[in-house]
């Protein structure tokens, strides 16, 4: 199907991140700092809203228990996740860096705000800048945005079978409806995959 990019909706389906492009974006986060590697980590490993990550609490983060909890949005459900080992890592050299930035003192978020009121946390608006210039540094031309994130994480586990209930949980997820419609888009993918091999003789 040449001529449509690779990674972006079609149909109504979501969007995602092709396994290249996600690879060259986390490089680009780690080139760019502690902080914006540790933040679309978080995003992409735990299925994040980006509403959910900027307003991440250092009392959600319990390094000693290696536990994060997931203060869900939209109606979700919060969750608390074990922290993988490479995960907590960042999250540590972030937490060391933060500790000597002006902005996080006396702060209660995980990604304090560089504006006054210091008790606030990074804006919405300013994780999606961040996210676009991430994309630029990455060289991804095809339109993103942090829900695809979100949206690539799902999809991988659908693709590697794991099950509904599995899915809406990661997700925090109320109802296994909002979840089918990964299952459905990589099964719809997946068919329009094949019925390209069948026709390539003949096309």
């Amino acid at each position: 199907m040449a001529g449509r990019p690779k990674g972006t909706a079609l149909n109504g389906r979501v969007r995602y991140f092709t396994d290249g492009e996600l690879e060259a974006f986390m490089k680009a986060a780690r080139r760019h700092g502690r902080k914006w590697d540790c933040l679309w980590s978080l995003v992409y490993f735990f299925a994040m809203r980006i509403g959910e990550a900027v307003s991440l609490r250092l009392d959600d983060v319990g390094l000693d228990a290696h536990q994060i909890t997931v203060r869900a949005e939209k109606g979700g459900l919060s969750r608390t996740y074990d922290i993988p080992e490479r995960l907590e890592r960042k999250l540590r050299a972030w937490l060391k860096e933060r500790a000597g930035r002006p902005e996080a003192k006396e702060n209660p978020h995980l990604f304090p705000s560089k504006v006054l009121p210091r008790t606030g946390h990074m804006t919405q608006e300013s994780g999606w800048k961040l996210f676009q210039l991430t994309c630029g540094k990455a060289g991804l031309a095809n339109p993103h945005s942090p829900h695809d994130l979100r949206h690539t994480c799902a999809s991988q586990m659908a693709a590697k079978g794991d099950s509904l209930v599995q899915i809406a949980r990661w997700l925090r997820h109320k109802n296994l409806a909002s979840s089918e419609r990964y299952l459905s888009d990589m099964n719809t993918a997946e068919h329009e995959r094949e019925m390209e091999r069948r026709s390539a003789r003949f096309l």
